[in-house]
């Protein structure tokens, strides 16, 4: 048993080695990152699509590509960062960020981008495990990523991994709101259907 643990976490960080390496390597931009979101969670409807006669199965995929990519969330923002306390600090006031922007600071934008598209999934994902209509029962993942995001935040400035926003917060929640809204959209134009 301790082998197939050790073998697994031995995958699981090689994989995420890679994704990183991949990350930086290519350099991203914002297009390529709007494209990749769209391209994947675009296949996440087809897959509901066609399962739609396999109900469970499919909440079943959706729920644990929910958790594993809130384990990553934690392991990228919080585990595998390395604590240095010549660039850490915090920020408290909402919006600085905003500031920063307009006071020409272009690094600021992509990191705006970032903290939103990083939260984005979770409202999507959440959306295809919760198979009801589209409506004000969506609050609770809303609730949970501030949450997530402010214990991310935590986490960060007790062991001096960065600097701490309330702006990283807010980017997040709004992150999330973005995935349930490209959910709703693509659901629409795809299938026009909001439940099984």
């Amino acid at each position: 048993m301790n082998n197939i643990i050790f073998t697994l976490k031995g995958i699981g960080n090689r994989l995420l080695h890679y994704l990183h390496r991949a990350f930086y390597m290519y350099s991203w931009d914002y297009w390529t990152l709007a494209i990749v979101i769209f391209v994947i969670s675009l296949g996440f409807l087809v897959l509901k699509h066609f399962m739609k006669r396999n109900k469970k199965t499919y909440q079943i995929i959706a729920l644990t590509a929910f958790f594993i990519y809130v384990a990553m969330a934690i392991y990228t923002a919080v585990l595998r960062r390395s604590p240095d306390a010549s660039s850490s600090g915090l920020s408290l006031i909402p919006f600085y960020s905003y500031k920063m922007i307009a006071d020409g600071n272009k690094d600021k934008i992509r990191e705006v981008i970032m903290n939103i598209a990083f939260f984005i999934p979770i409202g999507f994902l959440y959306c295809l495990i919760d198979t009801k209509k589209i409506n004000y029962k969506k609050w609770p993942i809303i609730a949970f990523s501030a949450a997530l995001s402010f214990l991310i935040e935590i986490a960060q400035l007790i062991f001096k991994l960065g600097w701490v926003e309330v702006d990283d917060i807010i980017h997040n929640t709004l992150g999330c709101c973005v995935g349930i809204l490209l959910y709703i959209l693509l659901d629409y134009m795809t299938f026009n259907e909001r439940e099984f």
